[in-house]
C-alpha cells in the first residue's frame, strides 16, 4: 500500500517541481525574518512533535544511515508538493472573528466545489490530528515521564486533564501567540543542546561508522522505502497541516508559501542531522540491545551527558507535544467555529479532543499507529485529489483547445 503510494507522490513531486522550474527551493531568508512569522510557528508547532526524534532515530536503526539521505532528498523534492499546498490553503482561505481560517476542507469547498468530499475531508483531518497526533504525543510524553522520573499513570492523567482545560478554553488568537512565543526558544534550545552534546564528545565522534553501513546494500535498499516514508511523516505532507497553516498567514501569499518550506528544511535537514551525529557518537560509546525507540533516545542523552541530558529529552518532549497539541486543538477548533456557533458541537469536540490524549497515555502506541497509517493514507489521497485537480485546471483547458483546433484542422471539407 505505501510502496504505490511513494511512487505515486515521487511522481507528483517531480512533476510539479519541473513546472515551478525548481523555484520552491529558492529562499531569502533574509528578507522573510523581516516579516509576520505566525504561520512559520505554527508550522514548526505542527510538525516539530516528538515524533521528529524518534522517527529519524528509528529511521537510522532500521533503514541504516543511508535512510538519512532519502529523508533529505525526498523531502526537498517534496516541497513541490508543499509550495502548492501552501499556496491553495492562503488563496481559499476565510476570515472568522478577525482571524484567517483555511485547509483542506477550504480547498475542496471553494477551489474544486465538492460539498460532501469536502467535511469528510475535515472529519478526516480532525481525527488524524485533533485526536491520533495528540495520542502519539502522550504517548511518548507519560512513557518518558514514567522511564525517567518513575511517575504514576493516574499522576500523568491528572495533570494531562488540568492542562487540557486549560488549553480548550483558549482562544484561537490566545494559541497563536502561545505558539509565536514557545516555538522559536524551544527551536534554538534544542539545536544549542544537541551541538553542545556533538562538541562535548567530538572525540567519539567516528565517520567510520556512518560510512560503512551508509555504503552497504541492506542499508541503501531498506534505507530508501523508510527514508522516503519518515521525510512524508516528519513534513506531514498532504495530510492537511501545511494549508491550514499556510492560511493562517497574514503576509502574502509568496511568503506564506516561503515560511512552510523553511519548516520543511528546518525539520527534514537540521534535526535529522543532529539527531544522525548523536547517534554516530552514541553507537560507538555503546551497543543497542532493545527496538524500543523511546529507550534508545533516553539511553543516548543519558549517556552522553547524564541526568541533565534526561532531563532535557523530557522538557524537549513536553514542549515538542505541548505545542502539537495546542496546534491541534487550533486545527480542529478554527475549522468548526468557521462552520458553525453551536456551542454542542464545539463542546462535543473539546471532549473528543480531552479522551483522546488520554487514551494516548493509556493504550500502547503500536496500536494507536496502526490506525494512524491508515487515516494519514487516505488524508493524502483526498488532498493530493485537490492539489492535481487545481495545478491542472489550466493544462486541462490548453489541452482542449488544442484538441479542438486539430480536430478543426483535421475535419474533412
Amino acid at each position: 500500500m505505501w510502496t504505490i503510494l511513494i511512487i505515486y507522490l515521487l511522481i507528483l513531486s517531480i512533476y510539479l517541481s519541473i513546472k515551478l522550474k525548481f523555484k520552491n527551493y529558492k529562499i531569502n531568508l533574509k528578507e522573510l525574518l523581516k516579516k509576520d512569522k505566525t504561520s512559520l510557528f505554527l508550522t514548526l508547532g505542527t510538525k516539530i512533535g516528538v515524533g521528529s526524534i524518534i522517527g529519524t532515530c528509528s529511521s537510522i536503526l532500521i533503514g541504516g544511515f543511508s535512510s538519512v539521505l532519502w529523508i533529505i532528498i525526498f523531502s526537498l523534492l517534496f516541497t513541490s508538493i508543499i509550495y502548492y499546498e501552501s499556496y491553495y490553503g492562503n488563496k481559499y482561505k476565510k476570515i472568522n472573528n478577525n482571524e484567517y481560517v483555511g485547509g483542506p476542507y477550504f480547498i475542496l469547498r471553494y477551489g474544486l466545489n465538492k460539498k460532501t468530499l469536502s467535511i469528510f475531508s475535515l472529519i478526516l483531518l480532525i481525527i488524524v490530528y485533533s485526536f491520533l497526533f495528540q495520542m502519539i504525543q502522550f504517548n511518548t510524553i507519560s512513557y518518558v515521564l514514567i522511564n525517567n522520573i518513575n511517575i504514576s499513570k493516574i499522576i500523568i492523567i491528572l495533570i494531562t486533564i488540568f492542562i487540557l482545560f486549560i488549553t480548550i478554553n483558549m482562544s484561537i488568537k490566545d494559541v497563536l501567540n502561545i505558539m509565536n512565543k514557545i516555538v522559536p526558544y524551544m527551536c534554538l534550545i534544542f539545536i544549542i543542546v544537541c551541538l553542545f552534546l556533538i562538541i562535548k564528545n567530538i572525540n567519539y565522534f567516528n565517520i567510520n561508522i556512518f560510512l560503512k553501513d551508509f555504503t552497504s546494500l541492506k542499508s541503501v535498499l531498506s534505507g530508501l522505502l523508510i527514508g522516503i516514508k519518515r521525510s512524508i511523516f516528519m513534513n506531514e505532507t498532504l495530510i492537511g497541516t501545511t494549508s491550514t497553516s499556510s492560511a493562517s498567514d497574514k503576509n502574502d501569499v509568496n511568503t506564506s508559501i516561503k515560511y512552510q518550506i523553511l519548516s520543511t528544511y528546518f525539520i527534514s535537514i537540521i534535526i535529522t542531522i543532529l539527531i544522525t551525529c548523536l547517534l554516530i557518537i552514541y553507537l560507538n560509546i555503546s551497543s543497542i540491545n532493545t527496538s524500543d525507540y523511546n529507550l534508545v533516545m533516553i539511553n543516548l542523552f543519558n549517556n552522553l551527558s547524564g541526568k541533565f541530558g534526561s532531563y532535557f529529552l523530557l522538557i524537549i518532549y513536553i514542549l515538542f507535544g505541548f505545542t502539537t497539541v495546542l496546534s491541534g486543538f487550533y486545527i480542529g477548533k478554527s475549522n468548526i467555529e468557521y462552520l458553525t456557533n453551536n456551542r454542542i458541537i464545539l463542546f462535543i469536540f473539546k471532549l473528543l479532543f480531552i479522551i483522546s490524549c488520554i487514551l494516548g497515555i493509556l493504550f500502547k502506541s503500536d496500536f494507536i499507529w496502526k490506525y494512524l497509517d491508515i487515516f494519514n493514507f487516505i488524508m493524502i489521497i483526498i488532498n493530493s485529489y485537490s492539489i492535481i485537480f487545481l495545478v491542472m485546471k489550466y493544462d486541462r483547458k490548453w489541452l482542449g483547445y488544442c484538441f479542438k483546433k486539430c480536430l478543426g484542422k483535421w475535419r474533412l471539407p
